[in-house]
């Protein structure tokens, strides 16, 4: 009999948040902005009726410069709009040559690791901006996601899920 008792206290579990889950979304939040409320509950319409395809860069639909700056004030400034990694390699503004060094040194796994637009390959982004030290081409915008969320809490998750879901934006997770 006393087998029961001591039994339950050893199945109870203890779950604590880390710091960065604490931090989350809530519905009251999402009143008044359609652009981040949660998508349907159990129990509701759920039914798409909105376009197969996603919007993209240049689509109506796209959001426009206010709209991702509202959206970046929402996130409290975790929007970011980072050009492709290879960028400083290219001959323009954006050329910085201790950059492109270490990024087209063979050693640049770490660099495309913590890039928030990289995906490790140029096959993924259409070659849009190849890595080369002395590159021919140009370098555009391609595959890579013109907008990535910094995300560092739940919360920024959250919102950026329930803003592509809603305004019919593609999401890449990286």
């Amino acid at each position: 009999m006393r087998l029961l008792p001591l039994l339950s206290l050893a199945t109870t579990a203890i779950c604590t948040n880390f710091n960065w889950e604490k931090v989350q979304l809530n519905t009251n939040e999402t009143f008044g902005n359609p652009d981040i409320q949660f998508g349907f509950t159990s129990g509701q319409n759920s039914t798409y009726s909105g376009p197969k395809c996603k919007i993209a860069p240049g689509d109506p639909g796209w959001p426009t410069a206010e709209e991702w700056q509202k959206f970046n004030t929402t996130l409290g400034g975790a929007l970011l709009k980072p050009p492709p990694p290879a960028a400083s390699c290219y001959p323009g503004d954006l050329y910085d040559a201790a950059k492109c060094n270490v990024i087209a040194s063979g050693n640049r796994t770490r660099y495309f690791i913590d890039n928030p637009i990289s995906v490790l390959t140029d096959w993924t982004t259409g070659s849009a901006c190849v890595v080369a030290k002395n590159p021919t081409g140009t370098c555009t915008q391609g595959g890579f996601p013109v907008y990535v969320v910094n995300a560092s809490t739940v919360r920024h998750i959250q919102l950026a899920v329930n803003f592509a879901r809603n305004r019919n934006l593609r999401l890449v997770i990286k």
